[in-house]
């Protein structure tokens, strides 16, 4: 039987980009999903899992990791791709609301009826 682990760290998706906290989960010994979320928000900014592993239930597992751990968020709905659409609608938690004024679909939490 394999190993499997999560490991937390903070790192920089790329060069330019802020550091994030980054989970990942590594099958002997090969990183095979990761979940990148913004320090400063808690957004998640990027789900990844490597061909021939999606399915699995990995990052799922990353997901429910780093919600015991720090309190996280789904992007705004109109700021995914349908990839994450699922994965938002699959695992549950909350999204933040959209502050840009570019998603007029999204509900009006401030309006009461």
């Amino acid at each position: 039987m394999g190993s499997t682990q999560i490991i937390r760290d903070i790192a920089s998706y790329g060069e330019q980009d802020e550091p994030m906290h980054r989970w990942s989960m590594v099958v002997d010994g090969e990183t095979v999903s990761e979940l990148w979320v913004a320090i400063e928000t808690g957004e998640i900014m990027q789900v990844e899992t490597a061909d021939g592993h999606g399915r699995q239930g990995y990052a799922s597992a990353l997901y429910r990791q780093a919600a015991t751990e720090i309190t996280i968020y789904h992007a705004p709905t109109g700021h995914r791709t349908p990839e994450g659409d699922a994965f938002a609608l699959a695992v549950g938690g909350d999204a933040l609301p959209c502050t840009y004024g570019c998603c007029s679909s999204e509900p009006d939490f401030d309006d009461e009826d």
